[in-house]
């Protein structure tokens, strides 16, 4: 809202220190190491289509279900395909010990970050939420900087504090931007809490990808998959039954949406877990871009949501500030390994 058991290929960074994986990884030869990082880009690209399809789903299934409620569905769906697919691949589905504290950790905070995305795209017109969810890779960059020691510049800070201005486009106050119906004020509140829980629940996912990165090969990607459904299928109860009311699906039609977003999560995160660990990540970051243009065109194609000036505007601005990180961390990459 990423495991692997295989040990292989090569990281960047090969030196001992914080960044490095938990397990040690054998070096590979250079044209192996690029062919992979081409390979990772695809599934990161692949992994935004999975997960827009996803936010699509959760956006028809939301007129029905809480959103605690779609994410425990999501939950079992995704549990059971990744351990058959761990008994498939002859996967040990709980990982090897010394990653397995690190796997919990991970499940946990994605689950958090999880659970706040679904309930902003409940509220919010399914692009708003997505471009607020967005900033993950802002907030992965200053995480990683101070966890994994990786260079954050002052380049990097001026594009965060942009990405901000661009969420407060996106979500328009009334105490800055004024309103046409001032007596609603139950449903403003309302809509800049979905907000807050959208940009929550992007740094939640900064702190699951600085997990996946700081696991590296010391999980097969599946690994991570099983983790993250087990921890959500006992989170979400919790919340569904505190904070909303269950609703038990009517027809085939309703179970069918459940179904979807459990699939096209799936797929979505066995993408994103193996390009994570295959793609560097300036790269990477510049492929979940495309799930803001999947969003938008959904949410124009499909629901009938059509964005304003400001919104078009403050995703203008995100997207751009992303990239310009993105491209800057190839760059200083390259720069550094000449």
């Amino acid at each position: 809202m990423s495991n692997r058991e295989p040990q292989g290929s090569a990281t960047i960074n090969i030196h001992t220190n914080e960044s490095s994986p938990l397990l040690p990884k054998p070096q590979s030869l250079q044209p192996d190491h690029k062919r992979r990082e081409i390979i990772g880009l695809g599934y990161m690209t692949l992994s935004a289509l999975g997960f827009s399809t996803m936010s699509l789903c959760v956006k028809l299934s939301g007129t029905s279900f809480p959103s605690f409620e779609i994410v425990f569905a999501r939950s079992i769906i995704q549990t059971i395909l990744s351990i058959l697919g761990c008994a498939i691949l002859k996967i040990n589905p709980f990982g090897q010990p010394g990653v397995r504290k690190w796997l919990l950790f991970r499940g946990f905070v994605g689950t958090l970050g999880l659970c706040l995305f679904f309930y902003s795209i409940t509220q919010l017109p399914l692009a708003d939420a997505t471009v607020v969810f967005f900033l993950g890779p802002a907030f992965t960059a200053i995480l990683a900087s101070i966890a994994l020691g990786e260079p954050f510049s002052l380049f990097d800070g001026i594009c965060a504090l942009s990405c901000m201005i661009g969420v407060v486009l996106v979500s328009k106050p009334q105490f800055i931007f004024g309103g046409e119906t001032p007596t609603d004020d139950t449903t403003e509140w309302k809509r800049l809490f979905a907000v807050f829980c959208a940009l929550l629940g992007a740094m939640m996912s900064a702190v699951a990808y600085v997990t996946v990165r700081k696991i590296g090969r010391g999980a097969h990607f599946m690994v991570h998959v099983v983790y993250f459904g087990l921890v959500s299928i006992v989170i979400s109860p919790i919340g569904m039954f505190l904070f909303q009311n269950p609703v038990m699906p009517q027809d085939s039609g309703e179970y069918g949406m459940l179904l979807l977003v459990g699939l096209t999560a799936f797929i979505g995160q066995c993408f994103l877990n193996q390009g994570l660990q295959m793609a560097p990540a300036g790269p990477g970051t510049l492929m979940r871009m495309n799930d803001v243009v999947f969003a938008f065109l959904f949410g124009i194609f499909i629901l009938h949501e059509y964005p304003d000036i400001y919104s078009i505007s403050g995703a203008s601005i995100i997207v751009l500030m992303t990239s310009a990180m993105g491209i800057h961390k190839i760059y200083s990459h390259q720069k550094t390994n000449r």
